[in-house]
């Protein structure tokens, strides 16, 4: 697996450093409990679709508590990364829940509507396996729907399996074998 790569770590405590598509620079860092406010605006700058295809039903907001809630992550149940613009706005996040053997989790990911197709994404999904293998994980899993094209796309190319989920016929399980070569 190959994409944009951080280039440098920054001074300012924004992270590691990464070029987009466009030439923007963002930074990529783990969630910080600070960034809930910073959450919140990118959570309201995306689209009803991309809220739906992210939790799978509507929501028109992200609440203070439940802002507060993703931004505190306790480290033996995941990880959170988000890529940050200059301004230290959410541009993307990606995060992984350890399953209760320890051996796999579950990933999400979203891009802010501006960003997308500029390999926020990838650099997110990077830091997902890269943390998965450093903690020694054998998968990263994550359920999308079948009809977001764009995200069953970019699993695909970033070599991901599918599978079809029993029961669900709406609901694809993407996987990431995290034992192989990247």
């Amino acid at each position: 697996m190959s994409g944009p790569r951080p280039r440098d770590r920054t001074a300012h405590g924004h992270g590691e450093a990464f070029a987009t598509s466009d030439g923007r620079t963002l930074w990529l860092r783990p969630i910080r409990p600070g960034d809930a406010d910073a959450l919140r605006r990118g959570f309201a700058r995306l689209t009803p679709e991309q809220v739906r295809q992210r939790v799978f039903h509507r929501m028109n907001a992200l609440l203070p508590q439940v802002a507060d809630q993703l931004c505190t992550v306790a480290p033996d149940k995941g990880a959170a990364f988000v890529a940050l613009d200059a301004d230290r706005e959410i541009r993307g996040e990606g995060r992984l829940y350890l399953d209760r053997t320890g051996a796999a989790a579950e990933f999400a990911l979203v891009v802010d509507p501006a960003f997308v197709g500029q390999g926020v994404g990838r650099a997110l999904m990077q830091r997902l396996v890269d943390e998965g293998r450093r903690r020694g994980l054998r998968e990263l899993w994550g359920s999308v729907l079948a009809q977001n094209a764009l995200m069953l796309d970019f699993a695909t190319r970033f070599g991901a399996q599918r599978e079809a989920v029993a029961g669900e016929p709406d609901v694809v399980r993407v996987r990431f074998d995290l034992r192989g070569p990247d």
